[in-house]
């Protein structure tokens, strides 16, 4: 089901399915590096560009990390982000938003006349009439990510 529901979610947030079903593996591709894939945004990216990463596992670890950094004083989470299990969820954190990067910036490399929810946060605009900037549509585009995963796994 979570094959399903990624797929599912890729396709009606990016236009297209992660291929979790087809590939009967919870993959997805993430950058090497986030800020140089950020940065290229509209360019076709490279297999020496990205990873295929395990998903599932990740956003449980995700959501474990935030749920407990949200519990822990503030002065304390600098120190617990160094402790084994929390650099694992920090680490699955980046992960996660590598995942919203790859997918957008593959999206942006192939322009659709196709309407999702990408495609809406694309036309959206300021108030000042200026459209979304990178880092602002990755970020929308992750919460539609996590939201998606998070709704299907309750």
């Amino acid at each position: 089901m979570n094959y399903l529901a990624f797929d599912i979610i890729g396709d009606l947030a990016f236009g297209e399915p992660f291929g979790m079903l087809s590939a009967a593996k919870d993959i997805a591709l993430v950058p090497k590096d986030q800020s140089s894939m950020l940065n290229a945004y509209g360019k076709e990216a490279t297999q020496d560009d990205t990873i295929s990463i395990p998903v599932i596992n990740l956003f449980n670890i995700r959501g474990e990390f935030n749920l407990t950094m949200s519990a822990i004083p503030p002065c304390w989470r600098s120190l617990a982000r160094k402790l084994p299990n929390f650099s694992q969820g920090s680490e699955s954190a980046k992960f996660v938003t590598g995942i919203a990067i790859a997918a957008v910036s593959k999206r942006l490399a192939s322009p659709t006349d196709r309407i999702d929810l990408l495609s809406k946060l694309q036309s959206g605009c300021d108030a000042n009439g200026n459209p979304m900037g990178k880092e602002e549509l990755t970020a929308e585009a992750l919460t539609l990510l996590i939201a998606g995963s998070d709704t299907t796994s309750k």
